[in-house]
This record gives C-alpha cells, sequence and structure tokens, in this order.
C-alpha cells in the first residue's frame, strides 16, 4: 500500500488531480519590481497587504530571494488553503483592483501562480499558525520519472527518524499542483545562519547508526545512493535562500 501511495506522486495524472477536499493547498508567485523601483514597490505592496490581507482567512507572506538567479526578487505565500479557495476568482474584486492600479506600475515581470500541495507524511514539525521564520531555505527538485518513488521513500524514513528522535529544524515538503513543470519543494524556515536548520538531542546522537537501526543495515548508505540517482542530472535540484520581509506581510496580534 505504501508503495501505491507513493506511485501516485509521480503518475502524469497527478496534475488533474486538483481539487482533494483532504489535501491542504499553498500558493506561490514571483514579482520583479522594475529596475530603481524596488522602494516603490515594497512600499505599495505593504499598503495593499493592510488594506486587503489583514485576518487568518486573507493572510500573504512576503518573502524577498537572496540568492541565486532571482535575488532581489520578492515570493508571495498564500496558504494553507483548502480546494474550495480556489473557487474565489480575484479577476474583478476590489482587491484585485486595487492591485492592479496602485502595484502594477511598479512591476518589471511576475512569474505566475503555481500551485502547491503539502505532503505531510515527508513533512516535520511544520505548523502554519507559527510566526514567519527569518529565513527560508527553499529548495526545487526535479525528479526522474521512473525512480522518483526513491527520493520520496528516503524522505518519508528521514521525515519519520526525525519525528521520531525529537529533531528541532522544521521542513514542509511540496509537489506542484499546477502552474509550470512538475516538481517538488522542500522549505525549512529557520531564524539565524548560525543555529542553521534544527538539531537533535544529544550530542552523542548519530543520524548514520539510528537510521540503519530503524531500517536496516547500511540502509542509510544504499537509499542516499537511490535518492540521489532520481534527481535529474541538469537542472534537477536547485537551492535558494529567502528573507521574510514581515512589512510587506499580514500582521495577526
Amino acid at each position: 500500500m505504501k508503495k501505491l501511495i507513493l506511485l501516485l506522486f509521480i503518475t502524469p495524472l497527478f496534475v488533474f488531480a486538483q481539487n482533494n477536499p483532504n489535501w491542504e493547498y499553498w500558493q506561490i508567485n514571483r514579482w520583479e519590481a522594475k529596475d530603481g523601483m524596488a522602494k516603490e514597490f515594497e512600499s505599495a505592496v505593504a499598503k495593499k497587504t493592510k488594506k486587503f490581507n489583514n485576518s487568518a482567512d486573507t493572510a500573504i507572506l512576503t518573502f524577498q530571494i537572496v540568492t541565486g538567479a532571482d535575488s532581489g526578487k520578492y515570493m508571495r505565500v498564500v496558504g494553507p488553503k483548502t480546494a474550495d479557495f480556489f473557487d474565489q476568482g480575484l479577476s474583478g474584486s476590489a482587491e484585485y483592483e486595487y492591485w492592479v492600479k496602485n502595484v502594477m506600475p511598479y512591476v518589471k515581470d511576475q512569474a505566475g501562480n503555481k500551485r502547491l500541495w503539502r505532503l505531510k507524511g515527508l513533512s516535520y514539525n511544520w505548523n502554519a499558525e507559527d510566526p514567519p521564520k527569518k529565513y527560508v531555505r527553499f529548495r526545487t527538485f526535479r525528479l526522474e520519472q521512473e525512480n522518483a518513488r526513491d527520493w520520496f521513500d528516503m524522505m518519508a524514513n528521514d521525515a519519520r527518524l526525525k519525528r521520531e528522535k525529537g529533531h528541532t529544524g522544521i521542513r514542509g515538503v511540496f509537489a506542484l499542483v499546477s502552474g509550470g513543470q512538475w516538481e517538488v519543494y522542500i522549505v525549512e524556515p529557520y531564524d539565524s545562519h548560525g543555529t542553521g536548520l534544527g538539531k537533535f538531542d544529544g550530542e552523542d546522537f548519530d543520524y548514520r547508526d539510528e537510521y540503519n537501526e530503524m531500517f536496516g543495515w547500511r540502509a542509510l548508505d544504499y537509499d542516499r545512493i537511490r535518492r540521489d540517482a532520481a534527481v535529474r542530472d541538469y537542472g534537477g535540484e536547485y537551492t535558494e535562500t529567502l528573507e521574510f520581509r514581515p512589512e510587506m506581510s499580514t500582521s495577526i496580534e
């Protein structure tokens, strides 16, 4: 049964399964300000967010991309949502008209909405009600379809181990539902580059020993080889750092 469920992640029919009422959806978009107008764009977004996105139901978070080819651009994030959320078209609404009139004059380019599904079994310590962290490590993966299950298998094992052994880090794993070429994302929020992405209790904790104890003799080496082989050779993995921009995000006291 576990293998059957994982196969659902890699079937081409996945892109049509966009309305499962039990899934947790998120939406992201990337925005680029016109040259020399970053401050104007940021101010306009902040005003729009304060006016229209001032409750838990309408909340939007904004991050600035600080590494990689999209460095300097902004990522707007909406979620968690149910499938019904996407029945609410913004076109023609007061919020949409405000954005077109007051924000778009400062926009150079935007990437279009991407709808994501959070894979709860591969995530750990993820709580959307917690305040946003200052930074996010945002990793994008494109997988070889015939080997993708191996990648998901190890991610599931890693998540189980970290949940059971009290790892302090946070991870959300997301699959693209609509808006682009199929890919998966690992999102890891954290507060300081110095403290990193979390740790296990105890100085003598040995991840290799614990993994092999839980999943079998030499399982870690074997699973890592299969996981890495599932990632495309060209453009299969891309890592960015995001920085939270609270002044452009919903603030709920």
